[in-house]
């Protein structure tokens, strides 16, 4: 079994655990070259919508990213750029963050909810106070834990996002 092939399944699985979601009729957004994921999402009944263009060699519904954001479901590989994009409700799968992103000022992932040992960084309320890390980009929403490796974030009036910690 190819490391790609490793990787679909297991993102795959820990989605299915985290959200219980049925997959048949989503529209999934794979933002970069994850073409094993993708197929095997589509084979779940997902609309599937990629950001690279070589993937509709492969059949997949391919748009520019800010378009794909806006009409997704589930994205995944989701960086801070697409918050303002996202419609209420999406589920959010960060990108990996990149060797040393745990520098200040290096772009970090999405959501980091959790500190190691799983709970929610104590916000005023008690319930989370957005995201740990170095410089994380929802540190200045307050998030509320929905439940284990899910964390909830309130964007505006009627947005509401939730981000997924694939550690879990």
């Amino acid at each position: 079994m190819s490391d790609g092939h490793r990787r679909a399944q297991t993102a795959i699985q820990t989605i299915l655990r985290l959200t219980n979601l049925l997959m048949a009729g989503k529209r999934v957004v794979v933002i970069g070259d994850e073409p094993e994921l993708a197929a095997r999402l589509r084979a779940m009944g997902a609309q599937t919508l990629l950001t690279d263009p070589a993937a509709a060699l492969q059949g997949h519904r391919v748009l520019a990213e800010e378009e794909a954001v806006a009409l997704a479901d589930l994205v995944i590989g989701a960086t801070e750029a697409h918050l303002p994009l996202l419609r209420d409700g999406a589920i959010l799968i960060p990108a990996a963050p990149p060797a040393g992103a745990s520098e200040p000022g290096e772009r970090s992932r999405i959501g980091e909810p959790g500190r190691a040992d799983g709970d929610p960084p104590a916000g005023p309320s008690g319930t989370g106070g957005g995201a740990s890390g170095a410089g994380g980009v929802l540190a200045g929403l307050p998030g509320v834990r929905v439940r284990d490796g899910i964390t909830g974030y309130r964007l505006g009036p009627g947005r509401e996002v939730f981000v997924l910690d694939m550690a879990c």
